[in-house]
């Protein structure tokens, strides 16, 4: 998954907006599990923002 998400990035990152139009559905898909795979909070269509959007993990104490 991060291999796909790493080349949409590519794309946009090297092209521009000319690159976000050559992100094929499987990066997108990629990217955006990525990004939620890193504690982005999903907003749906409509939704207000939450206060947070990124959720932090920690390591439990032993």
């Amino acid at each position: 998954m991060l291999i796909h998400a790493a080349r949409g990035l590519g794309k946009v990152d090297e092209l521009g907006p000319r690159g976000a139009t050559l992100v094929s559905m499987e990066e997108t898909e990629a990217m955006a599990g990525a990004l939620a795979l890193f504690g982005l909070v999903p907003i749906p269509p409509g939704a207000p923002a939450p206060e947070t959007l990124l959720i932090t993990f920690e390591e439990p104490e032993t």
